[in-house]
């Protein structure tokens, strides 16, 4: 087993997509395709099924991504320390985050570099996709990260995460209807989710409207932080993001139930002018984010799987 092929394999699992972690890589496909197999035969599992949505990974798959994370976090570590012969990270990152990425994976990110760059300065901020690229274009910030609901073609974009959403209920909630649910089902539940305004609501939308379902929530919220607070507390529902909701889930606080095949996913991007150069710092930064958010989604789709398992 190589550590080209883990990161081949991680990169491919994050992306969904054969052309975009190939492109991500910078090589080929046939040498990414090439490099998976050679992964699976070694482990004699199937790690990814081709479907209609791209590479979906197999139960193997997440549990090997679940396992497989810690140790290019290590990686990631020790390169990261090797920088520049031996010169600590410097300088300071200016950072603005999608509300619905400030989860643990954020207060875990801080943490490592507190404890490993304490040199570096960091600046985080949150808002809606819409106003951290007006803060990115007028130059407040030297990268974003948000849901891609919309085209930025002036920037340079870099994918963070395609994540599945999952339906969101309080641990005594009962569903009128079994796991996986239906996308057309989500019309009869009692849904509570942010606003149109907001980038989880387009990336819900864009799907519903996909197969001619809409939903008409009675309740809008645009701090997602508030929506678990509500839903562990009432028989109300949400679809909110794995990566989100996987402390309250660890904590026995909430329940999370898989959507039915097309399912609703969304793509996380990191943006940045491309005019300016890209400081070790900021790649860095945006590098342990996007890992400890995989990580988070890995552990929250494994469990989400288990519980529809144990209920069958």
């Amino acid at each position: 087993m190589e550590l080209r092929q883990l990161t081949y394999f991680a990169q491919l699992y994050r992306e969904g997509n054969v052309t975009r972690a190939a492109q991500s890589l910078n090589i080929v496909q046939p040498a990414l395709s090439m490099q998976i197999a050679k992964l699976e035969s070694e482990l004699g599992l199937v790690l990814f099924e081709r479907t209609s949505k791209g590479m979906t990974p197999t139960p193997a798959g997440e549990r090997a991504f679940e396992l497989f994370s810690p140790i290019l976090e290590q990686v990631l570590k020790a390169r990261h320390e090797l920088t520049g012969d031996g010169q600590e990270i410097r300088g300071r990152v200016r950072v603005g985050l999608v509300a619905s990425a400030t989860n643990a994976a954020l207060a875990d990110t801080l943490a490592y570099f507190i404890e490993h760059h304490p040199d570096v300065e960091i600046y985080v901020t949150t808002g809606f996709s819409m106003e951290l690229v007006e803060k990115l274009r007028a130059g407040d910030l030297d990268c974003v990260v948000i849901n891609q609901t919309f085209g930025q073609e002036e920037f340079a974009g870099r994918q963070i995460l395609d994540e599945e959403l999952v339906l969101a209920t309080g641990v005594d909630t009962t569903l009128p209807i079994d796991s996986p649910v239906p996308l057309h089902a989500l019309a009869s539940l009692k849904l509570v989710l942010p606003s149109p305004r907001h980038g989880l609501r387009r990336a819900i939308e864009n799907v519903l409207r996909a197969h001619s379902i809409e939903v008409h929530p009675r309740l809008e919220i645009d701090d997602t932080t508030v929506i678990e607070l509500f839903i562990k507390r009432t028989d109300w529902v949400s679809i909110l993001p794995a990566s989100m909701v996987n402390r309250e889930l660890l904590a026995g606080n909430l329940r999370v139930h898989p959507l039915a095949p097309p399912g609703i996913s969304r793509r996380m991007l990191c943006l940045r002018d491309p005019s300016r150069p890209s400081a070790t710092a900021e790649t860095a930064f945006i590098d342990v984010l996007a890992t400890k958010l995989g990580a988070l989604q890995a552990a929250t789709t494994a469990l989400t799987h288990a519980s529809t398992e144990d209920h069958t």
